[in-house]
């Protein structure tokens, strides 16, 4: 099935076909201990909804890249899946278009770059504003 591939080392987002076996998203993310995590992106209808799977530790990899999406409001670290899910929980290809999830993200960069954010704002709760001008820092 259709996939997105968020890689925020080469700052590209690509279409990709995914296999269907939760194990290869594992592979497909690179993730350091073969875990992942699902980050809910998108609320398509009633209980459809397309995300990201990311690296479960993926903030603990030393040499990391970090985007972020409009609609979360943390930075997330390391390449990710975006799939749909249907009413069964079952994976889906996505309903949102590829062009709207490509306007949706930024990359920020490695750690120092997103230290240096820390370092001239202070505590951060929503990172968002910073990334995305149309939206008001609260």
């Amino acid at each position: 099935m259709q996939a997105y591939f968020i890689n925020p080392f080469s700052r590209n987002v690509t279409t990709v076909d995914y296999d269907g076996d939760y194990k290869s998203i594992s592979r497909m993310i690179d993730a350091s201990r073969g875990c992942f995590d699902v980050v809910r992106l998108y609320w398509n209808q009633m209980s459809i909804h397309d995300a990201a799977f990311v690296d479960d530790e993926g903030l603990y990899v030393e040499d990391q890249a970090f985007w972020i999406h409009r609609n979360y409001p943390q930075p997330l670290a390391g390449k990710a899946l975006v799939l749909g899910c249907n009413e069964e929980g079952d994976s889906v290809a996505p309903k949102t278009s590829f062009e709207d999830l490509v306007g949706d993200i930024q990359f920020i960069g490695n750690r120092f770059e997103l230290a240096l954010l820390h370092k001239f704002v202070g505590n951060i709760d929503d990172y968002r504003p910073y990334f995305f001008k149309d939206l008001e820092i609260a």
